[in-house]
């Protein structure tokens, strides 16, 4: 990172690796999701066929996220395999971030500064480390911003094209971020033809490498994980004012705060209008498809904005030249209330996340004590029950079960949520299904409710107020109708 501010960085950076790696034991991590990565990522080494029926990954958004674990997965546990995914990917995004914004504001007291505000700031670390790609999205971004920066230097623009391609394959979402900016780099060098074609060429052959290997490995190109969700939650028969003011307030809510602010200095940013259009155009995006997702999670589809932000913020910087001799000041007293903040909120907030696992574990082991080795589970959190357990899974959402798809298409989606229960139920008789797995939360809806309004009769055999997941015996209706007669 370079003498001096780098340092600093660094260390602030290592002591809370350290403080994550001590607390976090035995490895957890915030969200559901992260399993479901491990157990696809696990399933390429083995090759068997998975709790849901299915001899290949399904549920992978990011095939590099889920690439990147394997080899991790082959030399230690895959949980401190993901963990470890993921502190890497943290650390690289912090020395992009450190990078960039020092080209940006060519201050290192910016930097600083905007460097410990990008891992320390409200719930930051909680995504950084929940066991998805999310932090590997925002190291990709912010290595954009940074190669993007030097648009005469050859070699930073061939790592930038190679980069380009490959971020459609981290998140899918950032194709957009791919589209802008090839036609920023289109209009940049027309004039040099010859230059634009061997940077293309090299763009769209590490995106052909990428989708075979996401082809041999998935069976698909594009991941059906964003299709799922949009069905399941049912936005689609939502207004286009009612969709507008869910993002409206997503990105109000959002626990970055003033950090998105930066996002209207990205014009001070060079390429930072193609980056502002991605910003528009990713919002326009979900406002089409799904809105209510970027209020899943803590809004953590909205993080990629960060870095983009902080690049804003160093630009903003360096034009009012902020600092005028007082860098010292400023950035110790900054860096220490940043970090200060950070250990008192939001350090124990991710803390805090990481019970959902341990509720999951104690579930998980009661299943293998109480359930029938031939029960059929209707589920929606589907990592880490289907990831330690051998029970054969539904997933009503559809992300582990790619045929429940079908049914919310054809009810869920048209009606915004309303025929949400014709769907389950649908899914639940073609499954066959004898149990269901169920966090009551107002996030899934009501699905016990759908599963007794269509006639099911659901016989509670976890269900106390200290469980978050309840487990019910399902009685279709036609076997509850043979048992009145």
């Amino acid at each position: 990172m370079g003498s001096g501010g780098g340092s600093l960085v660094a260390v602030a950076l290592a002591g809370v690796i350290a403080a994550t790696l001590i607390a976090n034991q035995p490895i957890r991590f915030p969200l559901d999701d992260a399993y479901i990565t491990i157990a696809n990522a696990q399933q390429i080494v083995t090759g068997a066929v998975d709790s849901y029926g299915y001899t290949r990954p399904t549920g992978a958004t990011s095939l590099v996220h889920m690439l990147l674990l394997v080899p991790l997965g082959l030399v230690m546990a895959w949980p401190a395999a993901s963990l470890t995914l993921a502190l890497l990917a943290a650390s690289a995004y912090v020395l992009g971030l450190y990078r960039a914004l020092l080209t940006i504001s060519s201050h290192r007291g910016v930097a600083i500064l905007g460097n410990i505000a990008g891992f320390a700031g409200i719930k930051l670390w909680y995504q950084l480390m929940n066991g998805l790609e999310t932090g590997l999205a925002m190291a990709a971004v912010i290595w954009t911003v940074y190669l993007a920066q030097f648009p005469d230097d050859p070699a930073r623009r061939r790592w930038l094209a190679g980069l380009i391609g490959v971020l459609p394959f981290i998140r899918p979402e950032l194709a957009l971020l791919t589209a802008v900016l090839a036609i920023a780099a289109a209009a940049r060098l027309y004039h040099q033809p010859a230059q634009l074609a061997r940077l293309a060429a090299l763009t769209l052959g590490v995106a052909a490498l990428l989708a075979a290997l996401a082809w041999a490995a998935t069976g698909e190109l594009v991941p059906q994980t964003a299709g799922a969700k949009v069905a399941f939650f049912g936005d689609g028969g939502l207004s286009l004012p009612d969709r507008l003011l869910i993002v409206l307030l997503s990105v109000a809510t959002a626990p970055l705060g003033w950090v998105l602010l930066g996002l209207a200095a990205l014009p001070m940013v060079r390429d930072g209008w193609a980056l502002l259009a991605f910003v528009g155009a990713y919002l326009l995006a979900s406002t089409l498809s799904l809105p209510s997702g970027l209020m899943h999670n803590d809004q953590r589809y909205l993080f990629i904005f960060v870095p983009l932000a902080l690049a804003g913020w160093g630009a903003l910087a360096a034009r009012a030249d902020v600092m005028r001799g007082r860098a010292p000041m400023i950035v110790s007293a900054g860096a220490a209330l940043m970090i200060a903040s950070f250990f008192l909120g939001g350090w124990s907030f991710y803390r805090d996340s990481l019970r959902i696992t341990a509720d999951q574990e104690q579930l998980a082991t009661w299943a293998k004590r109480n359930l029938p080795r031939d029960a059929r589970v209707l589920i929606h959190d589907a990592g880490y029950f289907g990831w330690q357990t051998d029970f054969a899974l539904v997933d009503v959402v559809g992300l582990k079960s790619p045929d429940s798809i079908a049914a919310h298409r054809r009810w869920t989606l048209p009606s915004a949520g309303k025929d949400r229960g014709r769907a389950v139920d649908e899914i639940a008789r073609k499954a066959r299904v004898t149990h269901a797995v169920i966090l009551d939360r107002p996030f899934w809806g009501d699905i016990a409710g759908h599963l007794r309004k269509a006639g099911w009769q659901l016989d509670p055999l976890r269900a106390g107020p200290d469980d978050d997941y309840h487990v019910y015996r399902l009685t279709p209706p036609q076997q509850r109708a043979a048992r009145r007669e």
